[in-house]
C-alpha cells in the first residue's frame, strides 16, 4: 500500500538524496525560465511556426542541444547522478509500453479536443491561439512571399520538436523526477496531481493571457501522462503519447 492508502502502481519508489533533490529542483526551475525565454524568441522572430530557414533550424537545433542534451540529459546523468535510461526504458516491458503509448495518444487527443471545444463553447478561449500568442496555423503568405514548409516537412519538424525536445525534456523533469519525488513523500495520487499542477504552472506565459483556460487542458494532459508513467513504471509510453501530440 502507498502513503495515501491506494494500491501501488509500477513507478519505482526512489529515495533521492538531499543533494539530488536540490540539484533536480534547480534543473527544473532553470528549465522553466529558459524555456519561457526561448518561447518568446520563437514567437518574435519566427512567428511561432515551423520553417526551413537556416536561422530557424539553427534555433531548433540549439534548443535541442542546450535543453535536451545539456540541461536534461547531462544535468540528470552527470550532475544529479541518476540512471536516465532506466527511467525511460525497460526492455521487458517494451511491447506493452508501445501499446500503452498508442492508448496515451488517443487519450491526450480526446482530452485536448474535448477540452478546447468545451472551453471555446463557453467563450473561454480562441482555439486558433498558439503558444506565446502565435496562431496555431501559419498565416496566409502575401503574394510573392515564399510560403512555409510543406505538410511532410512540417510534420517531421513537429515530430522532432515533439519527441526530442518537448517530450524528452518535460517527461524527464515532471514525470521522471518530480513525480517520483512527490510519490516518495506523499503517495501516488498526490504525486500525479502535484506534478501535473506544477507542469501547468510552468506553461504560464507560454500561452497568451486571452487563452488562459488552455492551462486546464495542459493540466489534464499532465494527468494522462502522469498516469501512464505510474501504470507502466517507465517514461516511454508517456513520452510517445506526448511526442505525437506535443
Amino acid at each position: 500500500m502507498d502513503h495515501d492508502g491506494s494500491a501501488s502502481g509500477t513507478l519505482p519508489d526512489v529515495e533521492f538524496t538531499r543533494t539530488q533533490r536540490r540539484r533536480g529542483l534547480v534543473l527544473l526551475a532553470t528549465f522553466v525560465v529558459v524555456r519561457a525565454v526561448l518561447a518568446r524568441v520563437w514567437d518574435r522572430y519566427f512567428g511561432g511556426a515551423y520553417s526551413t530557414e537556416p536561422a530557424f533550424l539553427a534555433f531548433l537545433g540549439g534548443t535541442f542541444l542546450v535543453l535536451s542534451v545539456g540541461l536534461v540529459y547531462l544535468g540528470f546523468t552527470r550532475w544529479v547522478g541518476v540512471d536516465l535510461r532506466a527511467w525511460w526504458l525497460d526492455r521487458r516491458r517494451l511491447r506493452g509500453d508501445l501499446l500503452w503509448g498508442v492508448v496515451g495518444v488517443v487519450a491526450i487527443l480526446v482530452v485536448t479536443v474535448v477540452g478546447v471545444l468545451g472551453l471555446s463553447a463557453v467563450g473561454g478561449i480562441d482555439p486558433t491561439a498558439g503558444a506565446g500568442g502565435a496562431p496555431a496555423t501559419a498565416p496566409t503568405p502575401e503574394p510573392g512571399v515564399e510560403s512555409g514548409p510543406g505538410p511532410v516537412t512540417n510534420l517531421l519538424l513537429g515530430w522532432f520538436f515533439g519527441f526530442a525536445i518537448a517530450a524528452f525534456q518535460e517527461e524527464t523533469l515532471f514525470r521522471g523526477f518530480l513525480q517520483r519525488l512527490l510519490q516518495a513523500r506523499h503517495g501516488r495520487v498526490v504525486a500525479i496531481a502535484g506534478q501535473s499542477a506544477v507542469f501547468t504552472l510552468a506553461h504560464i506565459g507560454y500561452y497568451p493571457v486571452s487563452a488562459w483556460p488552455l492551462l486546464l487542458v495542459v493540466f489534464l494532459v499532465g494527468l494522462v501522462t502522469g498516469w501512464l508513467a505510474d501504470r507502466r513504471g517507465t517514461l516511454l509510453a508517456a513520452g510517445l503519447a506526448h511526442g505525437f501530440v506535443g
